[in-house]
């Protein structure tokens, strides 16, 4: 048996997270895959990383802000987080407010982090239909996170606290959202798990220093 099969059957027998422990360097290159860097230099994102690990973004107190904890790595829990940060971004540069927000609901964000991978697995979540009379049809699968944020003249005036909604719910609230300060919609987590633990798992070697190889991120962790 494959090692990647092996390693989703262990996946499928629990709820717990998926192993992933990504190096600084790593994780660059898995949110570059993801599209995130956009378009900046490796350094300019290398130093925006690092600055939000100085706020606590993905990283509880302490872990990665130390001179002793060099070599830190990234779990699956922290990977999606980062993500999400990065995502939430305004202007290139995340609110004060949502990483707060984060920060706050740390604890039952990641649970919710949890169920999406399940879902990914097995699809533990029902799937919502969209048809039209003799017409055209699709279909919705995965566990969205509403985090419940609103924006109103140019600010946050609401984050959280946050809920994992079917795919019924989030087309209601695409559909059906009626208020003009309501700036983020559901996010499908289903997707972003899976696609963060693929890609993930296929994370090259880093190498860190001057030595780094042509097109590799050369970053200190």
């Amino acid at each position: 048996m494959a090692k990647g099969d092996t390693q989703r059957r262990r996946d499928e027998r629990s709820d717990v997270a998926p192993q992933l422990a990504l190096t600084h360097g790593q994780t660059l290159w898995l949110m570059g895959e993801l599209g995130l860097r956009q378009g900046v230099s490796v350094s300019t994102f290398n130093y925006y990383i690092k600055a939000l690990r100085k706020i606590g973004i993905p990283f509880a107190k302490g872990k990665g802000q130390s001179e002793g904890r060099r070599h830190v790595k990234y779990d699956f829990e922290e990977l999606m987080e980062l993500t999400l940060a990065l995502l939430l971004r305004v202007y290139g540069w995340l609110p004060d407010e949502v990483a707060a927000g984060l920060r706050a609901y740390r604890n039952e964000l990641r649970p919710i982090y949890r169920q999406a991978y399940q879902d990914s697995l097995r699809r533990l979540h029902p799937c919502a239909r969209l048809s039209v009379v003799k017409g055209d049809q699709a279909k919705v699968e995965g566990l969205f996170l509403d985090l419940n944020i609103r924006y109103a003249a140019g600010r946050m005036i609401n984050f959280g606290p946050p809920r994992a909604i079917s795919a019924f719910e989030a087309m209601c609230a695409y559909a059906n959202s009626d208020s003009p300060s309501r700036a983020y919609l559901p996010l499908n987590v289903t997707v972003l798990a899976e696609t963060i633990v693929g890609a993930g798992r296929e994370a090259p070697s880093i190498r860190r220093g001057r030595g780094a190889g042509h097109g590799s991120p050369t970053t200190t962790s």
